[in-house]
């Protein structure tokens, strides 16, 4: 019977901590004009990788509202997004929410891309909580720094009286965290005030460290404190230490590929003698090193390895992960994202029936003047390659009948999906301009996410691919012929 009750206990401990931990909050949306639009609810898995997390996907009802719920133990922020539409916002825990989104016209034109993917914000306004939310604190913070940075960049750069300017400033801050005392929002301001007191030469790096980027005092979660520090230690690695440690980093990160070694070097930096502080920094470098010609990818790789096994946080664990899975998800021999498209035909396309064949992927637009150049390239490919090459066309564009106006008399003959909201899409493939080409393989894995365009020498490119494979694949005769474009 004690052994009994004892269980009981037990269990409702756990759940109080659980409840601690993660604390439910609801969040209603109005937004006229987006009716019946397909809604995606995400954060960041961490604020180094940046990996996106979906939380949940749902449609705005034929009234403009919609609503989704969080769970999370900390102050987050969490973004959704609508076609290019996208909002980000913090929320409390245990807080509701209901936001206000200006009327939107998902018809205009001017809101889809052109060349450039990109997303735009709509006005929006928080009307619960009615008093003291956190949203609307922090956008007044952010117009006394706006102002303050307005008035006196100049003075800030020149180092003229910058000392007493920043002085000003704290002050004001202080008077508005009196008088609104979140402890956010005060950490907020004093995060802000250390780049400022940076700036003004009142702040040495080394007790910005100490005060600020010591083990324990690294917020994980707080965007502000993560800009803070991604901000003060970006190139740190590659770029910032001293001639003579950076002169031995070629051979360490390339020939060892250990963090262990890696981190024995760069102990004898000043800044970096705390091996836990020392483990976060290369993480945040190490997605800057792996764009870099100087270091071996495969050893960075190696080095996420090491520290995916950390024996100083669980946090850096989860971080190494995810920034293996980022940096390596669009290269060449690795599995391309699922998906499942419906063509203009009505056919379903997913890797799993396209395998066998070669996918070459064009992202376009009928505002894209280099993607509508691209198709009579793309029509003569289709008809060299189509037995081994699967052709898709996937247009960015606000409706299907502008994408069928675009094609129509144009006896294209492959396959053209309209994207509509599969915003998951774009994220996976990292669609970020146009025109975007990709190429897959028969086994459904990237060769090339950054594929060439059918005009810059595709052809050629891909009859040499092959070729070294020693003919495995059957090619028509015609495109064996030469390698010049007919």
């Amino acid at each position: 019977m004690l052994y009994r009750y004892r269980l009981i206990i037990s269990v409702v401990m756990l759940l109080a901590n659980l409840s601690v931990l993660a604390s439910t909050s609801h969040i209603e949306v109005h937004f006229p004009g987006a009716e019946n639009q397909k809604v995606t609810v995400w954060t960041y898995r961490d604020l180094i990788s940046l990996e996106r997390k979906v939380i949940a996907t749902t449609t705005v009802d034929n009234k403009g509202d919609f609503s989704f719920t969080t769970y999370n133990s900390s102050v987050q922020i969490y973004y959704f997004q609508l076609r290019y539409f996208r909002i980000g916002f913090y929320i409390k825990p245990n807080t509701d929410y209901k936001l206000e989104v200006t009327k939107t016209d998902f018809t205009n034109r001017a809101f889809y891309p052109k060349t450039v993917v990109g997303f735009l914000t709509p006005q929006f306004t928080i009307v619960k909580p009615s008093t003291n939310e956190l949203n609307n604190e922090l956008d007044s913070v952010n117009l006394i720094l706006d102002d303050f940075v307005n008035k006196n960049h100049l003075a800030l750069r020149l180092g003229e009286r910058s000392w007493k300017l920043v002085d000003g400033l704290s002050a004001q801050l202080k008077q508005y965290t009196q008088r609104h005392p979140s402890p956010f929002i005060k950490e907020y301001v004093d995060i802000q005030l250390a780049q400022f007191r940076m700036m003004a030469n009142l702040y040495g790096n080394d007790y910005i460290v100490s005060t600020y980027f010591m083990p324990a005092n690294i917020a994980y979660n707080n965007p502000a404190f993560m800009s803070f520090f991604n901000s003060f230690w970006t190139k740190y690695i590659p770029s910032r230490l001293s001639y003579k440690i950076r002169k031995r980093l070629d051979s360490v990160i390339n020939k060892t590929q250990s963090y262990q070694a890696l981190s024995a070097l760069l102990a004898e930096d000043s800044l970096l003698k705390n091996p836990a502080l020392r483990e976060l920094v290369v993480l945040r470098n190490i997605p800057q090193m792996y764009k870099s010609k100087e270091f071996d990818s495969k050893a960075l790789i190696n080095i996420l390895y090491d520290i995916s096994n950390s024996k100083y946080s669980k946090e850096h664990q989860r971080i190494a992960v995810n920034l293996r899975r980022q940096l390596q998800k669009l290269e060449a021999g690795t599995k391309a994202p699922g998906f499942e498209l419906i063509d203009i035909n009505s056919d379903t396309l997913n890797l799993s029936n396209l395998a066998g064949k070669y996918i070459y992927i064009q992202f376009w637009d009928d505002d894209c003047i280099e993607c509508l150049s691209q198709m009579k390239y793309t029509k003569e490919l289709y008809e060299q390659f189509d037995d081994i090459i699967t052709f898709i066309h996937i247009s960015l564009d606000k409706s299907p009948k502008d994408m069928m106006a675009t094609i129509a008399n144009k006896d294209y003959k492959w396959h053209f999906v309209y994207l509509g909201d599969n915003y998951n899409f774009i994220q996976n493939y990292n669609v970020d301009v146009l025109p975007r080409s990709i190429l897959i393989d028969k086994e459904g894995n990237f060769i090339a996410w950054d594929a060439r365009l059918p005009t810059q020498y595709f052809k050629e490119y891909f009859l040499k691919m092959i070729n070294e494979k020693k003919g495995n694949l059957k090619v028509k005769r015609s495109t064996m012929l030469n390698g010049r474009r007919n």
